[in-house]
């Protein structure tokens, strides 16, 4: 049988998802409580939704893996540490891949300064719809960068701004480089002109630096 788990994780003390030897990562440690209880790694076709990179957190991450039988989150839990929780599961079809995912929600968690939120909610919809984002990418360009983005919410709450950004998927540190642009429309620095520019490539080329790891949240991952 294919199972799917949900889990979160903090993820300030790990470097990363995807495993790596001799340093600590969520995939390393799922690897050890898988095999505490029975499951054969190499016949797993272990897969997740997304590798999260050093420091990002997640609420929805969703990984699967074939296993001779099932095994529920509270035996898993007791084998994670305390900083990794799955907390939902569900049997998939045999060639269910994490990645191939319909919508993905990621969080962003801002201390609160003396931002503009007019201004940052305006340049929030102007990244409604589908846009070569080779500007608020790390990595690589062109075709392979133009995404979707759905939803995008802007709120103030708590001495925080929570950005929430739904999309079909995000290339490599896309959401972290959005929040510095916001952030540069909302301090001033930087116009609504500027921030429409950026989402078109061919006109505009300027690299982003993106916003720190720790405030970044995978919150959730949609199938059909």
């Amino acid at each position: 049988m294919r199972i799917a788990y949900k889990l979160a994780y903090v993820g300030t003390n790990f470097h990363g998802f995807q495993y790596q030897p001799n340093v600590r990562t969520v995939a390393g440690e799922l690897f050890k409580a898988f095999r505490s209880v029975g499951v054969d790694l190499k016949k797993a076709k272990f897969r997740c939704a997304g590798r999260t990179d050093a420091g990002v957190h997640a609420f929805g991450q969703v990984i699967a893996l074939n296993m001779d039988r099932l095994t529920f989150p509270r035996v898993l839990n007791s084998q994670l540490p305390s900083d990794i929780t799955v907390w939902a599961w569900s049997e998939v079809e045999d060639e269910f891949n994490p990645r191939k995912a319909k919508r993905r929600t990621y969080m962003y968690v801002i201390p609160a300064e003396s931002f503009d939120i007019s201004a940052m909610r305006k340049a929030c919809k102007l990244l409604l719809g589908t846009h070569d984002f080779s500007n608020f990418t790390k990595g690589f360009g062109g075709r392979k960068c133009v995404r979707t983005i759905y939803d995008v919410e802007l709120r103030v709450d708590e001495g925080f701004v929570i950005l929430e950004i739904v999309g079909n998927a995000f290339t490599w540190n896309m959401v972290r480089c959005i929040v510095s642009a916001l952030r540069e429309v909302g301090s001033g620095h930087r116009s609504l002109d500027w921030f429409s520019d950026m989402l078109n490539p061919e006109k505009h080329k300027e690299r982003i630096e993106p916003a720190p790891a720790y405030g970044l949240i995978l919150k959730d991952v949609e199938y059909d």
